[in-house]
């Protein structure tokens, strides 16, 4: 019975953890269309709960660039290239007002970008393409500025806003600092008044992750060229014991304090970082530009029309299937398989608060992935079931037959769940976008599969044979 009671218990935790993962989803696709624009305009926190579609269920534009390394110095690696080039397009894409974007490397020099919902795919395309700006600005710390800060947050206007167009704002401007402007993180969470840059990045010369400390703490190491040195001295002695912005393409990507004069023009920055993000900070550093021109080699869109289409056609075939499946287990075996569709349709629901929860994103290849599962999860409880059968037919009392049947097929099921897995894998491993759609939902929903087809019907029989209510087993 103790054995029952965990396994109950872990069911029911899963349930909740389910209930709470797919409850942002359903009322998010139960808004209007036009409270998820203004939700994703806002880019509210619900956004990073909702379980994310792929561009062939929302729509949206897949590109694929290739770096142009014919243009590369020698002394440029083509691996960390391709990096700088990524951190710079999203960087870009993220101040378009792409909701969850896809960017990623592919292979030795190409990059996959995928746009879900874009409208405006040229702007998009343009924006891409065009020349970075890296800055290093001083933060000003003034009472005006602090005050500009308020007024920006009570009048929930943004520094972009109001930097595209001051005199929108004159009480603003009245007391914004000589010379100064408004600017934010890339998670929108601090605004900095910054005055004006004292140097940009075609003054430096390299960035790097380093390690300092007794535990071997991670710090970004920069470096200028001699023009660069000069004027990084001044300003470092200049503004000692104040913030000094790392701006890229308007967002703020970091702000130091300048702890002493720095005269070589090599200085470190300094933060509670992990590996991760030094890194990404070094990478930030190096991209002042595109590191060399990006080329689109192809490009497909899906229209969001299609995209609802896609949606309700898919869901409506898999819903079919389902409930067809269910029908045939409910008569074929009866009380049984009534076991076996709860456990049918708890497979499918915590597959979907799994993806939801760790922001894995459905595809139609996805619904194949999700479909396959289901019946493979039908197979496994097809194949304890008519071993059940096997054991009464030998003579077996009911409560042996149903142990006795669970034993025999578990290495059966493992077997060729594992196997499946294996290729799951693979494909993950060597795919592309639609092929890791499939290979993720399959992947996951095998893994749950085991657990229902065997885990939560054994507790349903067991609770059955506990109250007496399975003197006689229907199959």
């Amino acid at each position: 019975m103790s054995k029952i009671n965990w396994k109950f218990l872990v069911t029911v935790a899963l349930l909740a953890f389910s209930v709470y993962a797919v409850l942002p989803s359903i009322q998010w696709y139960r808004m209007t269309p036009e409270k998820r624009e203004a939700a994703e305009k806002d880019r509210l926190p619900i956004l990073s709960k909702v379980l994310k579609l792929g561009l062939d269920l929302k729509g949206g534009s897949h590109l694929l660039l290739e770096v142009d390394a014919s243009g590369l110095d020698a002394n440029v690696n083509m691996s960390d290239a391709v990096d700088r080039a990524i951190e710079v397009i999203r960087n870009r894409i993220d101040q378009f007002g792409v909701a969850e974007p896809l960017i990623a490397k592919q292979g030795d020099r190409w990059i996959v970008v995928q746009l879900p919902g874009i409208k405006d795919v040229n702007a998009a395309k343009e924006l891409i393409g065009k020349t970075a700006l890296l800055e290093f600005r001083v933060v000003n710390t003034s009472e005006e500025a602090s005050k500009v800060v308020e007024l920006l947050r009570d009048e929930n206007i943004s520094p972009k806003e109001y930097r595209d167009n001051p005199s929108a704002y004159p009480e603003i401007t009245k007391i914004m600092p000589e010379s100064a402007f408004p600017f934010e993180d890339k998670e929108r969470s601090s605004v900095y008044i910054l005055d004006k840059a004292q140097l940009n990045g075609s003054y430096l010369v390299n960035a790097k992750v380093e390690f300092t400390g007794q535990f071997g703490q991670p710090i970004v190491g920069i470096e200028f060229n001699k023009d660069g040195a000069k004027i990084f001295s001044d300003v470092t002695d200049r503004y000692k014991d104040r913030q000094l912005a790392i701006v890229l393409d308007s967002i703020v990507q970091s702000a130091p304090v300048i702890r002493s004069r720095i005269p070589d023009g090599k200085a470190i920055i300094e933060g509670n970082f992990n590996q991760d993000d030094a890194k990404l900070l070094a990478t930030v550093l190096r991209a002042g530009a595109l590191p060399a021109p990006v080329r689109i080699i192809e490009e497909r869109t899906v229209g969001p029309t299609l995209g609802d289409d896609s949606i309700k056609k898919g869901f409506t075939s898999a819903a079919v299937g389902v409930l067809a499946v269910l029908v045939f287990m409910l008569i074929y075996y009866r009380l049984s398989g009534v076991i076996a569709n709860i456990a049918l349709v708890l497979n499918l629901f915590i597959l979907m608060a799994a993806m939801a929860y760790f922001q894995f994103t459905l595809t139609l290849p996805g619904v194949a992935g999700i479909a396959l599962t289901l019946a493979m999860a039908v197979d496994a409880n097809v194949l304890i079931l008519e071993r059940i059968r096997e054991e009464l037919k030998a003579g077996k009392s009911v409560r042996l037959a149903v142990e006795t049947g669970y034993q025999k097929v578990f290495w059966t099921i493992f077997d060729a769940n594992v196997t499946t897995l294996i290729a799951a894998v693979f494909l993950f491993q060597f795919g592309t976008g639609p092929i890791k759609g499939f290979a993720v939902s399959l992947s996951i929903g095998l893994i749950i599969s085991m657990f229902t087809s065997i885990t939560v019907t054994k507790i349903l029989y067991d609770f059955l044979f506990k109250e007496n209510f399975l003197a006689k087993i229907n199959i």
